[in-house]
């Protein structure tokens, strides 16, 4: 999830750039997956769940990449 940028201290990698680089998505295809995640957490948090788990679900991901569905 580190990646070494030209000049640039290591960063974490965003959700929507793991996606297009592992899952080879558009900008575009990668922000409506994230989208429908982030729809699909919201539902599930109003119907009282807690979700934890929803970035494993969607992205086959570890949770650290709940912060880019939430913010």
């Amino acid at each position: 999830m580190v990646q070494e940028n030209e000049g640039d201290t290591d960063m974490v990698d965003s959700l929507k750039s793991v996606l297009m680089r592992r899952d080879d998505l558009t900008e575009e295809e990668a922000e409506d997956l994230i989208q429908e995640a982030r729809d699909d957490m919201n539902e599930r948090l109003a119907n009282g769940e807690m979700p934890y788990d929803i970035c494993e679900e969607w992205f086959g991901l570890e949770p650290d990449y709940l912060f880019d569905l939430i913010g």
